[in-house]
């Protein structure tokens, strides 16, 4: 872990500074007003402001070589052998072979081929360029004119909700849960600047994250800047009585502890909080740069609360993006927003299907 402290004449420049140096990641540890050493004009002022950040660094995981055994090369698939050797054998084949042995049309190869190496599921990937096939009256060979039918289609079966309805009776509760190191904390600080600065509408913060060291302040920070309250609830109680004392507001939203995905009593934690304040909106966070078996793990820890929507972060970040197609189309869960890059709020967006399918078409 990377520890260094940042000094500013106030906390919008020092924070800036964390952000630039350590990343959007970074914890804030804690901050203190810098008096001048003798009294200004008969009183101490203070004229220097200090954070204390922190940036914790994951050594690589070196992946071992995979070893194909000299009995395999050469032998057909087994018509009624192993279901993992076969698994094996198919993945070891070209994407045109795969294509050919799914029953795709040559036509549809080049898009099936870009399909999958941009992180969509062979199955997936198939499925869709059949469903392409027999709801077009006018065939093409065309592979140009293939991928956009693909592309039409792939819009209409993804779910995207976009930005937070507001209710017109009392404020809307949207909480946001997920792993750690995904940026909950700094989306929404996004999401509050969007609705406070940009709207025009009354927004409270609450923090759950009594675990993580630094929490708090750091989500206090952006308060402090955008001139929106900032509390702290350790239990189902606390929480109930602060959204009663913000019942004026228009949107409270809530910051919850990243956990594990294998800690599996957090989420029934989580959902007797929340079901003790009734009414509150559930966001999963994900981050496009985890594998998709996290996305998997984290989906299973937290459906059990009831999940409404999911918000994939760090899309700067993101080296292929069919697999935010995979998660969303699988579990039918509709995308609420997208957030790139460190500035708040301009690094949010909407989610919108166009964006998702030009992401995997580049």
């Amino acid at each position: 872990m990377r520890i260094k402290k940042f000094t500013a004449s106030n906390y919008s420049i020092a924070l800036q500074k964390v952000k630039q140096e350590l990343g959007e990641d970074a914890l804030i540890l804690g901050t203190r007003s810098i008096k001048p050493p003798s009294p200004v004009a008969g009183r101490r002022v203070a004229t220097r402001v200090e954070i204390t950040a922190a940036v914790e660094y994951a050594s690589p995981v070196v992946e071992p070589e995979v070893q194909i055994p000299d009995e395999f090369e050469n032998k057909p698939l087994p018509e009624n052998g192993d279901a993992d050797l076969k698994s094996l054998i198919f993945s070891l084949l070209s994407q045109t072979d795969k294509a050919q042995s799914m029953g795709l049309e040559p036509h549809q190869f080049d898009t099936f081929s870009h399909l999958v190496e941009s992180g969509l599921d062979e199955k997936l990937a198939s499925k869709i360029l059949k469903k392409a096939l027999e709801q077009n009256s006018k065939q093409t060979t065309d592979p140009d004119k293939e991928s956009l039918k693909v592309m039409n289609l792939m819009k209409k079966v993804l779910p995207c909700k976009g930005e937070i309805d507001l209710s017109a009776y009392g404020p809307k509760i949207v909480a946001f849960v997920g792993p750690t190191g995904v940026g909950k904390t700094t989306t929404v600080a996004k999401i509050a600047a969007e609705y406070a600065l940009r709207r025009d509408k009354k927004v409270a913060m609450i923090s759950l994250d009594t675990y993580r060291l630094g929490a708090v302040d750091q989500l206090r920070i952006y308060g402090e800047i955008m001139e929106v309250p900032v509390e702290v609830a350790a239990g189902k109680e606390e929480l109930r009585q602060i959204i009663a004392r913000h019942e004026d507001k228009d949107l409270i939203l809530i910051d919850t502890t990243g956990r594990s995905h294998q800690d599996k009593d957090y989420s029934r934690q989580l959902k007797e909080v929340f079901d003790a304040v009734g009414g509150v909106e559930t966001h999963l966070v994900l981050s496009v740069t985890a594998q998709e078996k996290l996305f998997a793990a984290t989906y299973r820890q937290f459906s059990s609360m009831g999940l409404d929507r999911v918000l994939f972060t760090k899309l700067d970040e993101g080296l292929n993006f069919g697999s935010l197609f995979n998660f969303t189309v699988r579990n039918r869960l509709p995308i609420s927003y997208f957030t790139s890059g460190q500035q708040v709020p301009e690094d949010l967006e909407a989610a919108r299907p166009e964006r998702v399918i030009s992401l995997i078409f580049n």
